[in-house]
């Protein structure tokens, strides 16, 4: 493996220096000598940088905007060193190194063997300093980042932890000389911590944690990068015109499909019995109630016209529903956030703490994007990907979804079972891939199919479905439900 080669003494460096004579070594430096081919060179020099301060410097710390990433950016690092002026060491094209004089003996942190970086606690301060812009890379990341990374710490260890931060950098802000940056890191510290005015604060992020809204930023960047795909593609707009029966004909399929794909699996025959008939099935109390209850949602009209104005409308629609079809699982505790975190597979949904906030922000999103079928799969990913409560999470973020088609006055739509997988398929690809371009096809297809189905006959309804293969499972169905709505396919954009 290649690797840098340095000189202790004055006899190494001849020794080296014969060697590159005799081509077995490379001279990057002074001192400083590789067995790497030319083309390896760059990319050793970026990966082992930090030996090369150690050879320069061993007894700097690396500071500043370097300490956090450990990377050179820009092929520029910063170190601290017990230097008397500000100097720039260039090491050929590929390496600058900037050093920082100041205080190289508190709080610093190993990150390699015999080589140390500012702790937490100093490169915040560090972070905070003025950064001369007149160089390739930043010294220093700025107090919006300070304020991000506050919020981190917060979110992940506590109160306690800010509070440390905070009576460590007053006990050693003389020494670096940075009382001015620890005057500063304390107002962001209280602002964030409600203790101090929020005045302080200029990101979202933290101004939403300071007012108890704390939100995830990670969702938030996922749901306008879906915004934005939403509005490069050209979604078909399917008008329904309301007919009693054929509005009751597709709620019943509506919350037939919608639980079947939860797990709540009856014939069809059985679903009748439970919703036409009232009856309760096999003593399935509550698997026959979620039946009952989702139709019952989605089945009145002024329910599903329904759409939220503000966030806090938003979260009381979604309690309210979700009450509603939970009723018969008190366990689930129907129309109650979240304790826990929870997953689906590897995909961690948004923090309990967050849940509320992560909405607001994400609102203004879904207010921006056309009415109809973009809003609707706008809202049904949000609902998707925040998993508000312990249970019954995907039938919301359904409900949620037709309802803004119904008050579009468009088609709602149904997600049969043989669309199952794929319909999950695309909410895995725009949860850990950020790539909307399934999600928004199933859904596109699935909206051209339901509107093309004749609702108004039930008899009529379920031979189309059932000969379409629309409820059977997708290894059974599959290439039969497929072909049928390749009919309705739309040109998307690939992202």
């Amino acid at each position: 493996m290649s690797q840098l080669i340095f000189a202790s003494n004055t006899a190494e460096s001849k020794k080296l220096s014969h060697a590159v004579s005799n081509g077995a070594l490379k001279r990057i430096r002074a001192g400083i000598y590789t067995d790497a081919s030319w083309d390896e060179i760059p990319s050793l020099i970026q990966s082992r940088w930090y030996q090369i301060i150690d050879f320069l410097y061993p007894d700097a710390l690396v500071s500043h905007s370097t300490a956090v990433s450990l990377l050179p950016s820009n092929n520029v690092v910063y170190i601290t060193a017990q230097t008397k002026i500000r100097k720039k060491i260039k090491i050929s094209d590929l390496l600058t190194i900037e050093v920082l004089p100041g205080n190289t003996d508190i709080l610093k942190e190993p990150f390699q063997p015999n080589v140390f970086r500012s702790s937490p606690v100093r490169y915040l301060l560090e972070n905070l300093q003025i950064s001369h812009k007149d160089v390739a890379s930043v010294k220093s990341l700025g107090k919006d980042w300070v304020e991000k990374e506050l919020c981190r710490l917060l979110e992940r260890y506590g109160e306690q932890e800010l509070n440390r931060i905070r009576d460590q950098a007053s006990e050693h802000c003389k020494a670096l000389d940075m009382e001015k940056e620890f005057s500063t890191l304390q107002s962001l510290i209280g602002a964030i911590l409600s203790t101090q005015p929020v005045e302080a604060l200029s990101t979202e992020r933290a101004i939403a944690v300071a007012k108890k809204e704390p939100f995830d930023p990670h969702r938030l960047q996922l749901f306008k990068s879906l915004a934005d795909y939403l509005n490069q593609c050209h979604l078909v707009s399917r008008p329904y015109m309301y007919n009693s029966a054929s509005w009751r004909h597709l709620s019943f399929f509506e919350s037939y499909f919608s639980n079947y794909i939860e797990g709540t699996e009856f014939e069809i025959d059985e679903a009748e019995k439970i919703i036409f008939e009232k009856s309760e099935i096999n003593h399935r109390h509550q698997d026959s109630h979620d039946v009952m209850a989702v139709f019952d949602v989605v089945q009145d009209y002024t329910e599903m016209v329904t759409v939220p104005n503000n966030p806090d409308e938003l979260m009381n629609l979604l309690i309210q529903r979700h009450k509603l079809i939970m009723a018969a699982r008190p366990e689930k505790r129907p129309g109650e956030l979240k304790f826990n975190t929870n997953k689906a597979g590897d995909s961690v949904f948004v923090s309990p703490e967050q849940v509320e906030g992560t909405i607001a922000q994400a609102f203004p999103i879904y207010q921006s994007l056309e009415q109809g079928l973009p809003r609707a799969i706008f809202m049904q990913f949000l609902i998707s990907e925040c998993h508000p409560f312990d249970d019954g999470n995907g039938r919301v973020s359904r409900i949620m979804m037709n309802a803004e088609l119904v008050n579009a006055e468009q088609y709602k739509i149904i997600v049969p079972t043989v669309h199952r997988e794929s319909y999950l398929n695309g909410l895995r690809q725009a949860t850990r891939m950020g790539k909307f371009r399934t999600l928004t096809k199933v859904f596109s297809d699935l909206h051209g199919y339901t509107s093309d189905v004749d609702w108004h006959d039930y008899s009529e309804t379920r031979f189309r479905l059932e000969t379409d293969f629309a409820d059977k499972l997708p290894d059974q169905g599959v290439a039969v439900f497929n072909k049928q709505i390749s009919k309705y396919r739309i040109d998307l954009p690939v992202g």
